[in-house]
């Protein structure tokens, strides 16, 4: 089915209903440890830093450069000071470069995280197992390779959010490699959950049965990020969620998003303006989106515009450097400022379809045919 929108909020059926069956925690590929289910990934990594016994000024953590405020914020409301580790232009960390940051900033927590689904760490994956040997404490965070069976790095806690993968209200996990969860919360966040199950329906009506207007679902959309923003507890995943998560068909999400992946990747053979991220799908891949380096800000932009005129909502991952994150340009390397600068991202989830796909390649095209005067002014040469 081809929808008259692609991308941005996910939707649900308010008639479904769901089997009780156990989550299928195989489909994490988890080492074992003590699991809980929370209600965001924010409040997975609050709950594993709350496991820490840690003198105030060791409270040091070392952070990727290009994340999101999502996870910079559990590390500052807990504490402590916030330091970062740059990327290559492939999204790679540079060994030398990293360990040399160790030694600048000691830290006593280091997060570390693969991007689109994709094995980005495995330049550092030979010094990991010496950090923790040191004292060193890893989190690894896997919300954008949560589905794809890349190995998993030797660490302590590992954490993610499902939000990004499916329809689902809220939800997180949070995993200790070794003993057992101390005051992992219970309670759940019911007007969290419900909010978002209020958006999720709210766009089902619009998208499938045509109801509308559009801003009805808009506007419960954005009361439920604003309880997202203002929570100021861990809890729970909330009973639908669980309910949801173990009967939603994992198999099919793999199947779709590598397929999209694939069928989209065709479009950049003959591009001179855009560059895939990656432009390969290995095997054990199950890509979050698919995304692209453009020449320049200007030209990601003018893309981003166009795609979205077509209603095709391809989103900036991510578009800040303040916030939490404490960052401006002029604080990172070159290289972390053009993945900033440069990148947009294509939806490509189980959604949708090859004539789904077929639109977007058509703006694709048309942006490759079009005249960008702009674009011929200080051009950057693509990675």
């Amino acid at each position: 089915m081809k929808y008259t929108e692609i991308g941005s909020n996910f939707w649900l059926d308010p008639d479904s209903t769901y089997s009780v069956r156990p989550i299928p925690v195989e489909a994490f590929n988890l080492p074992d440890g003590d699991l809980t289910y929370t209600s965001t990934g924010r409040g997975a990594i609050a709950l594993c830093l709350r496991q820490l016994d840690l003198a105030e000024d060791r409270k040091t953590a070392l952070l990727p450069a290009y994340t999101c405020d999502s996870v910079v914020l559990p590390f500052v409301e807990n504490g402590f000071r916030v330091a970062y580790y740059d990327l290559e232009k492939d999204l790679s960390v540079n060994a030398q470069a990293f360990l040399a940051k160790i030694k600048t900033t000691d830290p006593t927590v280091i997060l570390v995280h693969n991007y689109f689904g994709f094995d980005t760490l495995s330049p550092l994956r030979a010094a990991f197992e010496t950090l923790r040997s040191q004292g060193i404490i890893l989190i690894e965070d896997l919300t954008q390779v949560l589905f794809s069976a890349i190995p998993r790095v030797e660490a302590d806690f590992y954490v993610a959010s499902f939000r990004k993968w499916m329809p689902i209200p809220e939800g997180g996990l949070a995993l200790k490699r070794e003993g057992s969860f101390k005051n992992v919360p219970i309670e759940t966040d019911e007007l969290l959950e419900k909010a978002k199950l209020d958006g999720l329906h709210a766009k089902f009506r619009y998208i499938v049965r045509g109801e509308g207007p559009k801003q009805v679902f808009l506007d419960k959309c954005r009361i439920a990020e604003e309880i997202l923003e203002t929570q100021g507890d861990l809890y729970a995943m909330g009973d639908f969620s669980k309910q949801f998560l173990g009967d939603f068909d994992i198999a099919e999400l793999k199947q779709s998003r590598r397929a999209n992946y694939q069928y989209l990747l065709e479009s950049f053979k003959d591009s001179h303006r855009l560059v895939p991220v990656f432009p390969d799908l290995p095997e054990d891949v199950v890509p979050l989106y698919l995304p692209l380096y453009a020449q320049s800000e200007q030209s990601r932009n003018r893309l981003q515009l166009m795609l979205r005129e077509q209603a095709i909502y391809a989103p900036i991952v991510w578009p800040n450097f303040d916030g939490f994150k404490g960052l401006q340009l002029k604080d990172i390397a070159e290289s972390v400022a053009w993945i900033y600068t440069h990148t947009l991202s294509l939806p490509l989830d189980q959604r949708y379809g090859s004539e789904d796909m077929d639109a977007i390649v058509a703006v694709l095209k048309d942006f490759e045919q079009t005249k960008m005067l702009l674009d011929d002014v200080g051009k950057e040469a693509l990675p």
